[in-house]
């Protein structure tokens, strides 16, 4: 089986051939792969096939250890999928790699029997090992990545701004005659038509390139570096929280329905992300100016870091510092370089995603995972990347809401960190405003005699009238619990009519004063709430009235009852 990377145009031979098993299970297994990685598959890297094509082979390597491989796949059962589990018991990472990859290829096949396709999907995968998890940067390994992408990305724009304008003075002819200005404007005019310098009748770069510099530094005056087109997408990814391997392969051909005249400039960029499907892997990025007020900062040369807070205006300068690669090699990619050691354009299959962003991190003082230590210089991995940065924004990209929330921000020890927070402020604020509601204005032995003394100056300082205090000292103003001031004035009843609420409600009422006579009643009903909690239905709302004592549903009370006639709790 041959597979064509549509994007690059590679191919790759997937043999399966040498897979220990029956012909029928090889034709099935390379079926199983093409619909997978097809035209209408969802899976179209290279390295991807190159993954299934594995994880089949190992399938059918276990199997045939076991000697257990069927004949047909009608003969796969349920006891198949449990030699693999076993066999990788020891190894979750590897088993959960598998089983997602069989999953994958395997869950829409009607030839294969129920019993062994719900025996597939039934089990949970392993847990993720600890170290896969995907952490944001901190605030401070965030501010060192990308210090380092932005020096990279200034020196690339200062450099090949000054070969562009080197060659310009070299075609207008101002350059002195002779000098080592001239010459190198020379080499880079031979470069910038030609895509080549000078060479030998044996096709070796004469001595003169060398004295300039190099083949790599004169070419690099008009052209970006694979370190610095890597520093350009980790920037452009942290500003978009788009995917690495989404930018990078970004066309140059872009739409601006602004028209270059709007306040807020916007450019439309065709992307692909084959992992959604066919239906759904082309999408439209909208790459975004800064804000008026930033912009106009951004003209200055004292705010120029402001310049690369914007989508817009990094892709703008990487097509600027790309377009004689991309004259030169015939490409429409925004990301190309051109070399003429190797006489070809550094396209998209010169990314190695893994590879290239290493290098660059490791060139620029990033340690590796081995290498990585507490305290010191973060290691460098793309996820984290669009981890940190979707965090800073709070808004989907390229996927749901619910992907954002129970995906990326679940994860993240920052968002639960402040969801901890928000959540504990607002429970007790909400304890706080019960315990508020449920406080009862307290008449204490001190204030009676004052009271006793000074009744006018007492109802003063109670903030009643003295009328009120006098009925309520003398307790013709009791309910059940506490003392009312008003029993016309409830808060659930109209105004001038009694209050018909349980005497429960009295302790969260705002005319219930509590009298030193009532508490032998209050720790009574205390301990009887107490004991019956057991019984009661904790939802909220829930009336349980039935198991109160005889007497104890009542309402509020404004003559008190004769001692013979009150309900004794029992």
């Amino acid at each position: 089986m041959v597979f064509y990377e549509e994007q690059s145009g590679k191919s790759h031979t997937l043999d399966f051939s040498s897979f220990p098993a029956p012909l029928a299970m090889q034709r099935w297994m390379a079926v199983l792969l093409a619909a997978q990685c097809g035209a209408r598959g969802g899976s179209k890297r290279l390295a991807t096939a190159k993954k299934y094509h594995w994880v089949l082979r190992r399938f059918t390597v276990v199997l045939s250890d076991a000697g257990r491989v069927p004949s047909t796949p009608g003969e796969l059962a349920p006891e198949h999928f449990q030699i693999l589990r076993d066999r990788y018991e020891d190894h979750p990472t590897s088993l959960r790699l598998y089983l997602q990859a069989l999953r994958r290829l395997m869950r829409k096949r009607d030839d294969l029997t129920e019993e062994a396709l719900h025996d597939l999907l039934r089990t949970r995968l392993p847990a993720a090992a600890e170290a896969t998890q995907v952490m944001a940067y901190s605030d401070h390994e965030w501010q060192q990545i990308m210090t380092a992408v932005r020096r990279d990305v200034r020196i690339s724009r200062d450099r090949i701004r000054v070969g562009v304008r080197l060659l310009a003075r070299f075609r207008d002819g101002e350059l002195i005659a002779g000098s080592r200005e001239e010459a190198l404007g020379r080499m880079l005019e031979e470069y910038a038509t030609t895509g080549d310098l000078p060479r030998n009748e044996s096709g070796v770069l004469r001595d003169e390139v060398s004295r300039l510099g190099g083949a790599m530094a004169i070419s690099g005056m008009l052209s970006l570096t694979r370190d610095e087109s890597t520093a350009f997408a980790l920037l452009l990814s942290a500003l978009t929280a788009e995917n690495f391997g989404t930018v990078k392969t970004w066309p140059a051909l872009h739409t601006r329905p602004d028209g270059r005249v709007s306040a807020q400039a916007v450019a439309l960029v065709e992307e692909t992300k084959p992992r959604r499907g066919p239906d759904r892997e082309y999408m439209v990025v909208a790459l975004e100016d800064l804000p008026a007020s930033l912009r106009e900062l951004a003209e200055s040369e004292d705010t120029e870091p402001r310049l690369f807070l914007s989508p817009l205006r990094v892709y703008q300068l990487l097509l600027e510092l790309t377009q004689t690669a991309r004259r030169l090699s015939g490409a429409t990619r925004a990301f190309v370089s051109y070399s003429p050691k190797r006489r070809s354009a550094f396209g998209r299959d010169m990314w190695n995603t893994e590879v290239h962003v290493k290098h660059w991190s490791q060139t620029r003082g990033f340690p590796s995972m081995r290498e990585a230590v507490a305290g010191g210089p973060p290691v460098v991995q793309v996820r984290r990347i669009r981890q940190s940065a979707l965090e800073l924004k709070r808004r989907p990209v390229a996927h749901s809401r619910e992907t954002l929330r129970d995906h990326y921000l679940k994860r993240s020890r920052t968002v639960q960190e402040q969801s901890r927070s928000v959540v504990g402020k607002a429970l007790r604020e909400q304890v706080a405003k019960g315990r508020t509601a449920m406080e009862v204005p307290v008449f204490t032995p001190a204030f009676l005699d004052r009271a006793a003394r000074g009744l006018e100056a007492a109802a003063a300082e109670a903030g009643l009238d003295p009328e009120v205090m006098k009925r309520l000292l003398a307790g013709d103003q009791d309910t059940v619990l506490t003392g009312c001031v008003d029993h016309l004035a409830g808060p659930d009843t109209p105004p001038g009519t009694p209050c018909t609420a349980s005497f429960f409600a009295c302790l969260g009422c705002g005319n219930a004063r509590a009298l030193p006579h009532r508490l032998p009643v209050q720790i009574v009903v205390r301990d009887r709430l107490l004991a019956t909690r057991p019984n009661s239905d904790p939802r909220p709302g829930t009336r349980n009235t039935k198991r109160l004592p005889t007497g104890w549903r009542t309402s509020c009370v404004t003559t008190p009852l004769p001692s013979a006639s009150r309900p004794a709790p029992s």
